[in-house]
């Protein structure tokens, strides 16, 4: 588990990103209304969790880099509140945010707005970075990136950035107890895999399948990362199908994308499985050429590579061998049967936030997920695990979950 000396050690390495004379502020996410009187499921802000541990609501990081004073912290969150505990559960006390967060100054005053102004009026403050998830001229504004518009607005005299792409930088890279994090979901998704294939059998509804997905996450205290996708058959040629409500057929493939999430780290796994516990020569095949593209995939997963190069490459040594196999006519088909990319960064997020011209690096964690998709042969097969990066070879981190088709039909025989 992550202690609040990593959580400091994050924060300071991010003020040393900063310039001098800067304030640092990480709001949190906002709760969204589902109905007049409740409000959806809460989630925390990564970034405000990342450098602060902090998943309670309401909570804001201020972080200031002064040449007088050095890097002062504070964080601002809602008081305990028995009345409140009674309704919804237990805010944390001053001294218990403290010993998560590892920070001194907590204040439950709600006074961040009025703490901010006097910052600025009075440190000598020249360069204002707040964090906010950015949106496209047709969407609209969250409430933090309308914060830091009305704080842009209210002191036009200093520079104001976006805080969120240092913080991005620094999550692409996870250290050995967030790649422990990680592991453990893996593991908790292999149990869940093993759960399905214990039941899986024609007839039954894709749905049964998220049912024992869901079980296995709850019982292990972990949650789901996304919503599993259960697709069989030709459903499975839709890349987020989510019904899960069609019956198995004897003879179908059944396409599972599914993950863990331990401590806010995700896993993020797809297996393709036959319903009648054995694949037919023709499934075998394509699932071999899968197999074989996923492999390629990993090895050319190297420290250096852009992103971007990574895909191209395995595109294009996919849609070659796929045209020898006869799948498609020549490689410029290839979009036809595979629509989408390699693979995308894997950390807190299940697509992790990352800054795309920054080259792999020992200890980023990508999935690696070629598929391949023929509707006139109802067929979607997609093969995924999670790999991290490092010298000397990249480290499959679930490698607990078989993938191979005989290992998958030695699990169905034995169940």
């Amino acid at each position: 588990m992550l202690s609040a000396q990593d959580f400091a050690a994050r924060r300071a390495a991010l003020m040393e990103r900063l310039p001098d004379r800067s304030l640092a502020i990480v709001p949190p996410s906002s709760e969204k209304q589902s109905s007049a009187d409740a409000t959806h499921p809460y989630v925390p802000s990564r970034n405000l969790y990342y450098l602060a541990g902090m998943v309670q609501e309401n909570t804001w990081l201020l972080m200031i880099r002064t040449p007088a004073a050095g890097v002062q912290e504070m964080l601002f969150t809602d008081p305990f509140d028995p009345e409140y505990e009674k309704w919804w559960g237990r805010k944390l006390t001053k001294e218990e945010a403290s010993e998560v967060s590892g920070i001194r100054d907590v204040r439950t005053d709600r006074g961040w707005e009025g703490f901010i102004d006097r910052l600025l009026a009075r440190s000598g403050i020249e360069n204002v970075f707040v964090d906010y998830p950015s949106s496209g001229l047709g969407q609209p504004r969250g409430e933090r990136q309308r914060f830091a518009g009305r704080l842009a607005e209210a002191w036009p005299d200093r520079a104001h950035s976006r805080l969120s792409p240092h913080i991005f930088a620094m999550r692409m890279v996870k250290d050995d107890r967030e790649i422990e994090l990680m592991r453990e979901a893996a593991r908790i998704t292999g149990e869940a895999f093993a759960a399905v294939l214990s039941v899986l059998r024609p007839g039954i509804r894709e749905c049964v399948v998220e049912a024992e997905i869901m079980k296995t996450f709850i019982a292990s205290g972990a949650r789901a990362a996304f919503p599993v996708i259960a697709a069989g058959g030709g459903r499975a040629t839709c890349l987020h199908y989510t019904s899960n409500d069609a019956v198995l057929e004897e003879g179908d493939l059944l396409l599972i994308d599914f993950g863990a999430a331990w401590s806010l780290y995700s896993a993020d796994i797809t297996r393709t499985v036959p319903v009648s516990g054995r694949y037919t020569d023709r499934q075998r095949q394509l699932m071999e050429l899968v197999l074989e593209t996923q492999r390629d995939a990993i090895a050319r997963l190297t420290p250096g590579k852009l992103h971007a190069d990574w895909n191209q490459e395995v595109a294009t040594a996919y849609a070659g061998r796929l045209a020898a196999a006869g799948i498609i006519p020549d490689p410029a088909g290839l979009e036809a049967v595979y629509y989408h990319r390699t693979g995308h960064h894997l950390g807190l997020d299940t697509h992790d936030e990352a800054i795309p011209d920054i080259p792999a690096s020992p200890g980023m964690v990508f999935t690696v997920e070629p598929g391949l998709y023929i509707a006139s042969e109802s067929t979607g097969i997609r093969i995924e695990d999670d790999v991290m990066v490092a010298d000397g070879g990249s480290r499959i981190l679930s490698d607990m979950i078989p993938r191979e088709p005989s290992d998958i039909e030695a699990m169905m025989r034995d169940r």
